[in-house]
């Protein structure tokens, strides 16, 4: 990977081809992303907005054929979030900016994409009258919608959270090629501000009240909690000067005991939030 990062470097055309073909493989937008992400970061906006566009090309084609907005979404996500990130230097406005985006595409997609959604609760019904079945209720349109609520928020949020595995991927090959050990540093900082946390408490609280999907924030404000836990234990791992082993027990717990060790990550994003655990251990 870091080998197609340097050649995205040479100039638009060999970063336009790495995109658009990665885009046209299946399950490779993420890469893609990246690509993108990489040239606007090192680039700035001009030169990362015409690889952009170039890009949506073959995106779109995702789009019209299978009906699949994901590869677009995450691809103008990640652009978007690289702009802010090349900017401000700041992952606090950088993930703000990307979550916004991820509200706004929830709450208005049952609006811009009524059929794909009708579609695929009509794949996922059976599941769910199944699912009713075993705990014994009834499978109405009030249970119905509430499945819907939770699969359009948990699609929103997966984006957002891919988008930002590849803003980080595009940030990682960014340092290697031209800061060697930048993005550990800045990775390690990643922290959410308390009245970040407090902000997304009162849009919990407001959203039913205006008759807005309150699991797409929920569900988004886990994703960003989630992230800055890793990098919480990344921190941690570090500057306790621990071995990797540390890090690959970590990611096999995520695995074994999914997703209550992301629940527990998340907990302990909220308490750093707060009480700054980084600052509160000492080096060894």
């Amino acid at each position: 990977m870091h080998e197609l990062a340097k050649i995205s470097m040479r100039g638009s055309l060999q970063a336009i081809l790495l995109a658009s073909i990665s885009m046209l493989v299946p399950m490779m937008f993420w890469f893609s992303a990246a690509v993108v992400a990489l040239v606007t970061l090192r680039k700035g906006f001009n030169q990362g907005a015409v690889v952009f566009f170039w890009t949506i090309l073959p995106a779109m084609v995702w789009l019209l054929s299978v009906q699949d907005p994901g590869a677009l979404i995450i691809l103008a996500l990640s652009f978007l979030m690289a702009n802010i990130l090349r900017i401000t230097s700041s992952w606090q406005a950088t993930l703000v900016s990307g979550a916004l985006v991820s509200l706004i595409l929830g709450w208005i997609s049952p609006y811009i994409m009524p059929d794909l959604i009708e579609v695929l609760m009509s794949l996922a019904d059976e599941f769910f009258k199944e699912l009713a079945k075993q705990s014994d209720q009834e499978y109405n349109g009030e249970m119905q919608q509430g499945f819907q609520s939770l699969m359009i928020a948990g699609f929103a949020s997966s984006f957002f959270g891919i988008a930002i595995g590849s803003v980080c991927l595009a940030r990682s090959w960014q340092a290697r090629l031209f800061n060697p050990g930048g993005w550990q540093e800045e990775f390690y900082q990643i922290r959410i501000q308390p009245r970040l946390l407090f902000l997304a408490f009162s849009l919990i609280v407001i959203t039913p009240v205006l008759g807005l999907n309150v699991a797409v924030v929920i569900f988004t404000a886990i994703i960003l909690l989630i992230f800055s836990g890793i990098a919480l234990v990344h921190g941690l791992v570090a500057k306790k000067k621990m071995t990797i082993q540390w890090l690959i027990g970590f990611y096999i717990s995520v695995f074994v005991l999914f997703p209550t060790m992301l629940m527990l990550v998340a907990a302990a994003a909220v308490i750093d939030s707060f009480i700054d655990l980084r600052s509160r251990v000492s080096e060894s």
